[in-house]
């Protein structure tokens, strides 16, 4: 629980670090800032959770596969999985908006534009990252191992809708189905035991969100530089401002996706075992997640 504990605090203070630096260095560009934030949230994330995995763990080898993030036969397939149920699963929630919703689409195309598009890619793949190593990585598992894996679930869902209360037209319906979201990312964690599928997953949902589909991601619309779509229609199918994950097409297209991942043939990506811990490790509270 204290390795728990640090991790969380200084994931808060990597937090607050990426941002101090990307604001000092991008001052107004604000695609710059993110680039340079959530780059290097990543690398600070992944520094302290080796730093932590060698003094509290004495995992002396392997620390990243260790993290979660094991290259070995299985991972690139699990990744572009999650990927593609990222994809489906965010067309599943668009559909009902693009047949009747009234939407109007602008797109930007161009080969002077594809350094941003290729800036906001790396936004969305590096930030898909930091969020998962925050909330399925080292202290998360550290928390299962200490409450065990429904509870672990339960704390991380509600802080991973928590964070995002803060973005442009946020509402309890986001909250929930944003929470709902973590909850499914978990569930694709603790199905590998590693973090290439939820990894994938997020990458996927955003990617298709907000670039291909130029729609808010959870309110930001920063990531619309091919496509922006505006959307008119009932809030309970649009989501207003805060876009599809606070309305009730993207309740249950996430729904699905629960299924979907319990469901998927997935297996546990190979890593190396962590040393025993000092005491017995809590019984996995959730039977069947794990194949």
């Amino acid at each position: 629980m204290w390795a728990f504990a640090v991790s969380a605090l200084s994931s808060l203070g990597a937090f607050f670090i990426a941002g101090i630096v990307a604001q000092t260095v991008a001052g107004q560009h604000s695609l710059v800032l993110e680039l340079i934030f959530r780059s290097l949230l990543t690398l600070l994330l992944i520094g302290i959770y080796c730093w932590l995995l060698t003094v509290a763990d004495n995992v002396r080898d392997d620390r990243i596969a260790a993290l979660g993030l094991p290259f070995t036969a299985g991972w690139s397939g699990q990744f572009l999985i999650g990927c593609a149920v990222g994809l489906a699963l965010t067309v599943l929630a668009v559909l009902p908006i693009a047949i009747w919703g009234n939407a109007s689409v602008t797109s930007h195309i161009g080969f002077r534009l594809l350094p941003r598009d290729a800036a906001v890619l790396v936004v969305l793949f590096a930030g898909a990252l930091a969020e998962e190593l925050m909330f399925r990585g080292y202290p998360f598992q550290h928390l299962e191992e200490g409450i065990g894996a429904a509870g672990a679930i339960a704390v991380f869902s509600v802080l991973f809708g928590a964070v995002h209360l803060s973005n442009p037209g946020a509402s309890v319906w986001g909250l929930i189905n944003t929470v709902l979201i973590g909850i499914l990312l978990a569930i694709a964690y603790l199905r590998t035991r590693a973090l290439w599928l939820p990894w994938g997953i997020h990458f996927g949902w955003n990617a298709t969100l907000g670039f291909l589909c130029g729609l808010p991601v959870s309110g930001l619309r920063m990531f619309n530089v091919v496509v922006r779509t505006s959307v008119a229609g009932p809030k309970w199918m649009t989501g207003g401002n805060y876009g599809v994950e606070a309305s009730a097409t993207g309740t249950i297209a996430v729904l699905i996706g629960l299924v979907i991942v319990w469901k998927l043939p997935v297996s546990r990506v190979t890593r190396p075992p962590l040393p025993p811990l000092t005491e017995p490790a809590h019984e996995n509270s959730l039977p069947g997640i794990q194949p």
